[in-house]
């Protein structure tokens, strides 16, 4: 931990005599000073501040201020180690970062990263080794440090890692996908290993782009399908294979696609192509002038010439990724027939008897040919087959439902000529991309053992048409892209805040996050919602609330059905309510006709949709279908043969998800988790419903990274022209009181700075939750350990356990052995905390440990390095001492042979002795060739047997792996369907019941009426016995007229009497009800003013108790610095002790020293004196 400099406290004590603040307003936030409100006068819940860039003091709601850090904080590179964490502050550091091209800033666990512009040199192969090996504590932030910590986390765990890019369109989410595979691509592949080089990755980039991008209203080059890129790694940590598996490929791009928008870059490419020959042979050389797809050359020469490049990059990339020219001609061939489709055309129906044909036959004869086909077959394939609903009748393995037969009336409209041409078209590109993907996964495959992959998921990023100044209503392809980011970031909120959460009750872990919002993700139920009866097959309505899709495919079934019976569905389940507040619905209606708007992204991005033409989402078209069969019976081998390779490996996922056709364990492995997702209960009915199709493609992309660690990656758009975060028939942005003056978006800051869209940043950090994220990360504890992992790694910090326990000892309460340990490391307490089985740390706690183990580590390895030269050197010199020993005896050999070479029995004995040895030596060296020719044919017969009893087992390890996946798709297949039986069974026995309980009512009511006409029968008679008796007798019918007349009156009295009485009570009870209404008006009044003054209370309450956790855990910070301080002033004055002894040892030493040496000089200086007599005396005889 580094001191300050007492520049830097001087400037802190400086900064903290003024209380700086942002002043928040419209465009952004400004820097002020808060004023002492002791001796002001102000109304509550007002604050008085001061600007600093002009000096002016306004009144201002406390709402609208936020902390502001010192300007030390101003680069920090994680946003979760600001003192005040607030929009404001992180929006200014975000700003001085993005200013200063750090373009990467940590936000937590996760990175955030402003969309850059261009290819900046941060991401060079130099800059990439300065990553290589490195912590996560020891990186500044960047995207080569999620790759290398998601790369660190693989080889200790072992476990899967999956790194998830979120963000609007246009952020940059791509090219960070392919900074992280360039850095492992070069970080851990092998040194002259072809099957994952920087070149393939490249070259596939480059055939993602060309066949799944094109050019939107918000992106140049946007990314038109979801992407999971799996690298698999051996023991060794280097890459061993990689695949990767397509899905939402918006295959209707090519012939449909929104106004102002083009097709695929593809397209554009091929029509610019260079090659005459190839324009001859696909028929390019003329093109149409009209194109009922669209698909029309670029204008512009430079752009032609630009294209021209990019298609011969495209044919160079095929050919890296060895796509044979016979491959690349059969993919040239289908992409031109498409063009062709579209300049031929399609006829208008006149009349209901109108005959569907081309329009121009010669340009579709030369789609014909090129599709190797006759113009009959063709047209036979895109038109006909048509019935009444405008499907194909298909046949399943069991009941047949209306919603896939498709058949009967009322399926909804039927399907035009153009409409038939553009399935068509769809189908063959379609085909077309799965090709691709399969032929690039060839590439990518091998037969190497992988113990555990790493999979990056690119996804195309959120869809706004407005955000790019455009008043079209958002399509059904953008809202599948919208659902899918809208999927993922309801992932992370789980992994971040909830699994969290969950842990810490598990582990009695007590810890209050009250300022944290509750989820919103009410935009997901609006679209995939689905109710307890989707098992069952019927045509009637039931209150229960069903998402979008589910809908949408009720809706097709339903005779008479409309778009606007579509959104008043879906508004009554999801619309907003009597007494809702805006904002409080997912759902809100829009002024157009046939428009929604749909809040993304918890509530922050509206976007609107236009629902004409959606109910057709729900219908197979025929032409779509007939397209494998047409591939497959083509004329032209090269096609032929490509299509009927991949005709027996066709499974439920075909047409969803592209690419498992991985040569890996773990591919097959993930290819039988996504087959499961779409074989299993409800699945397995709705499979054919495209609608459906869509949720079960991300739910297997869901479900296929669920199992893996997750590392997120947040990509912000830092401009956008047009934006709007907020529904136009919604409220309004929030307007400040100081929203009306003309305020700076930042203070103290660079000119270049000023180019970031603070509310579009705003709106994206709200959106994300990051700040949520932050917060939950430096109040809570996000590095855990179990008891028994901790011990082991740590224990080296505390030798004295170690010599006390043993090195691999055995505890019976981990708990306390744990506690031992954490009182040995001298911790401070709040930064460590023990649950039931794991312990708990404050973000950076066990960083720091892992440095002082490191440290420890090495300081050991030192000694030991030191006592191993010692033992060597001691070794060394007993083997010198030895070798002196023998050189003497040799000495000693030599002399006694030179004294008797001379003699004549030596020479004898040392001519036949050798001679001896060579035959003998002879006969061995040929005794052990035979047995090494024996050695090797065995080696050579086992090894043949070896290398057959390999390719049996792989043979029969891919066709068990083949029938397990088999297996399992019955057995789901069987699952579903007893589901089914089960479902229609308990709906047929509770429709038995519902007609016996209305039999029983109609017995019940039969019996009544017959009753009733029992009755109605005796009076008749009596009626008629009365008026015989009144002809019988006049004198008695005088009497009873009497008694009626007078009955008559009593009761006209009666009723006037009870009619005035009600006018009276009417009267008072009316009053009454105004007088309630009055008071409940009064109360309502009450009421909203309370929960307006509530709000505010509980803003207020929020924002104080964001503020004292900000300050809690500022001085936690200081007590944990200090705590180490004290810690190192205790080692100083220990070894300041330590160093005084040894100074006093080495003085005393030294005073002995000295006192031996003056008596030695003494006792010299007497042997000197008496030396010369006593040499006089022996010299004097």
């Amino acid at each position: 931990m580094r001191a300050k400099t007492e520049e830097q406290i001087a400037a802190e004590e400086a900064w903290n005599e003024t209380e700086k603040v942002w002043l928040v307003h419209r465009d952004g936030f400004s820097l002020a000073s808060q004023l002492k409100s002791e001796e002001l006068n102000l109304p509550e819940g007002k604050v008085r501040v001061k600007l600093d860039h002009d000096g002016a003091i306004l009144d201002v709601d406390e709402d609208d201020v936020e902390k502001a850090n010192a300007p030390s904080c101003d680069r920090l590179e994680d946003l979760a180690s600001l003192v005040y964490l607030n929009e404001s502050s992180v929006l200014h550091t975000l700003r001085q970062r993005y200013g200063a091209s750090l373009l990467h800033t940590y936000a937590g666990p996760s990175l955030l990263v402003l969309g850059p512009r261009g290819a900046p040199a941060v991401y060079s192969e130099k800059v990439m080794h300065m990553f290589k090996g490195c912590r996560r504590e020891d990186m500044a932030p960047h995207i080569y440090a999620v790759a290398q910590t998601a790369y660190r986390a693989m080889l200790m765990s072992r476990q899967d890692q999956s790194i998830i890019l979120l963000g609007s369109s246009g952020s940059g989410k791509t090219t960070s996908c392919q900074h992280l595979v360039q850095y492992l691509a070069t970080i851990a592949g092998i040194s002259g290993n072809k099957v994952f080089s920087v070149e393939k990755w490249q070259a596939l980039y480059t055939l993602l782009e060309a066949f799944g991008n094109s050019p939107t209203i918000i992106n140049g080059n946007a990314t038109r399908f979801s992407q999971i890129l799996s690298l698999d790694f051996d023991q060794a940590g280097q890459v061993a294979s990689a695949s990767i598996q397509t899905m939402l490929l918006e295959k209707l791009r090519v012939a449909r696609r929104p106004a102002s928008e083009a097709t695929f870059n593809v397209f554009y490419y091929l029509l610019a192509c260079g090659d005459g020959t190839l324009r001859t042979e696909l028929h390019l050389n003329h093109l149409a002038e009209n194109n009922v797809f669209g698909i029309v050359p670029l204008a512009k020469p430079e752009e032609k010439q630009k294209a021209a490049q990019q298609f011969s990059k495209l044919q160079a990339a095929m050919k890296v990724l060895g796509i044979s020219p016979d491959e690349q001609k059969a993919c040239w061939f289908i992409l031109a027939a498409i063009y062709h489709l579209g300049a031929a055309g399609a006829t208008k129906e006149a009349a209901e008897a109108g005959r569907k044909q081309f329009a121009r036959h010669e340009w579709a004869q030369k789609a014909a040919y090129l599709l190797g086909c006759s113009l009959e077959e063709l047209s036979s394939a895109i038109f006909k087959h048509q019935h009444k609903g405008g499907t194909l009748q298909r046949s399943t393995s069991f009941r047949q439902g209306p919603e896939e037969s498709g058949l009967g009336d009322g399926t909804g409209p039927k399907l035009s000529a153009l409409e038939c041409l553009e399935g068509m078209a769809a189908g063959l590109y379609s085909e077309l991309f799965t090709l691709l993907v399969s032929l690039v996964n060839r590439a990518l495959k091998s037969s190497q053992h992988s113990l555990c992959s790493m999979m990056i998921v690119d996804t195309p990023g959120f869809q706004n048409p407005e955000q790019g100044g455009s008043a079209r209503g958002a399509s059904f392809e953008e809202l599948c892209h919208n659902y899918t980011q809208d999927r993922l970031q309801r992932l992370f909120h789980e992994r971040t805040f909830v699994q969290e959460l969950e842990r810490y009750k598990e582990e009695n872990i007590e810890l209050a996050f009250d300022d944290l919002e509750p989820p919103t993700d009410d935009s997901v139920a609006a679209v995939d919602q689905a109710s307890h009866q989707s098992l069952v097959r019927s045509l009637a309505r039931t209150d229960e609330a069903r998402g979008l899709l589910w809908l949408l495919e009720e809706e097709a079934l339903v005779p008479g059905a409309s778009e606007d019976t579509l959104l008043e569905r879906l508004f009554s389940y999801y619309g907003p309510q009597e007494g809702d507040k805006k904002g409080q619905s997912p759902l809100l209606h829009s002024s157009k006709p046939h428009h929604f708007l749909l809040g993304h992204s918890h509530g922050t991005n509206w976007v609107e949709y236009n629902v004409t033409g959606w109910l057709n989402y729900t219908k197979q078209n025929p032409a779509t279908q007939n397209v494998p069969r047409l591939l497959q019976d083509s004329q032209k081998k090269i096609i032929s043969n490509l299509f009927l390779g991949r005709a027996g490996s066709a499974t439920v996922l075909s047409g969803s998800i592209a690419g498992l056709e991985g040569g890996s364990q773990l591919a097959l492995r993930r290819a039988t988790s996504m087959r499961k997702t779409f074989t299993t209960g409800m699945a397995a009915v709705k499979k054919k419903s495209l609608c459906i199709q869509m949720k079960l493609q991300v739910d297997a992309l869901i479900d296929t990274i669920k199992k893996s660690k997750l590392h997120f990656v947040h990509c912000f758009l830092p401009v956008a022209e047009g934006w709007a975060g907020e529904p136009r028939s919604a409220s309004s942005r929030r307007v400040n009181s100081s929203s009306e003056l003309d305020l700076p978006s930042g203070d103290h800051c660079e000119a270049g700075l000023l180019q970031l869209d603070v509310p579009l940043l705003r709106t994206q950090l709200r959106g994300s939750r990051l700040l949520d994220a932050m917060r939950m990360y430096r109040q809570g504890y996000p590095d855990h350990m179990v008891f028994s992992e901790f011990r082991r790694r740590f224990d080296v910090l505390a030798p004295h356990l170690t010599k006390k326990h043993g090195r691999n000892y055995i505890v019976v309460d981990e708990r306390r052995a744990v506690e031992e340990l954490l009182e040995c490391l001298d911790l401070e307490k709040s930064s460590c905390c023990m649950g039931l089985s794991r312990v708990f740390f404050r973000a950076g706690t066990l960083a720091r440990l892992e440095e002082q183990r490191n440290e420890q580590t090495s300081r050991n390895l030192t000694l030991f390095q030191a006592a191993c030269r010692g033992y060597l050197a001691r070794q060394h010199f007993k083997k010198r001492k030895i070798q002196d020993l023998a050189i003497r005896c040799v000495q000693k050999n030599i002399k006694k042979n030179k004294g008797v070479k001379d003699w004549p029995w030596w020479k004898l004995f040392t001519t036949v002795r050798p001679l001896i040895e060579v035959q003998l030596s002879e006969e061995q060296i040929r005794n052990k060739d035979e047995e090494i020719q024996q050695l090797r044919s065995k080696l050579e017969k086992a090894e043949k047997e070896r290398n057959e009893l390999r390719l049996n087992s792989d043979r029969l390890e891919s066709r068990i792996s083949e029938l397990t996946s088999e297996l399992t798709d019955e057995r789901n297949t069987g699952e579903s369907a007893s589901q089914l039986l089960d479902a229609e069974t308990a709906e047929r026995l509770r429709a038995e019941k519902e007609m016996k309980e209305l039999q029983t009512q109609y017995d019940a009511l039969k019996k009544q009426m017959e009753v009733m006409e029992m009755e109605v029968m005796e009076a008749r008679l009596i009626r008629a016995a009365e008026i015989n008796g009144e002809v019988d007798d006049d004198d008695a019918g005088g009497e009873w007229r009497l008694k009626y007349e007078r009955a008559v009156r009593e009761v006209d009295f009666t009723k006037k009497r009870l009619q005035q009485e009600f006018e009276d009570k009417l009267e008072v009870e009316q009053q009454n009800k105004r007088q309630l209404e009055r008071r409940l008006g009064d109360l309502q009044a009450d009421s909203e003013e309370s929960q307006r003054a509530l709000q505010q209370l509980k803003k207020k309450c929020q924002r104080l108790t964001a503020e004292l956790q900000d300050t809690k855990l500022h001085l936690e910070g200081q007590q944990v610095r200090n705590h180490e301080l004290e810690k190192k002033q205790r080692r100083f004055d220990s070894e300041l002790s330590q160093a005084h002894e040894e100074a006093q040892r080495e003085k005393l030493q030294r005073e002995k020293l000295q006192r031996e040496k003056d008596m030695l000089l003494a006792e010299a200086f007497s042997l000197k004196h008496c030396l010369p007599p006593a040499l006089s005396r022996w010299s004097g005889p």
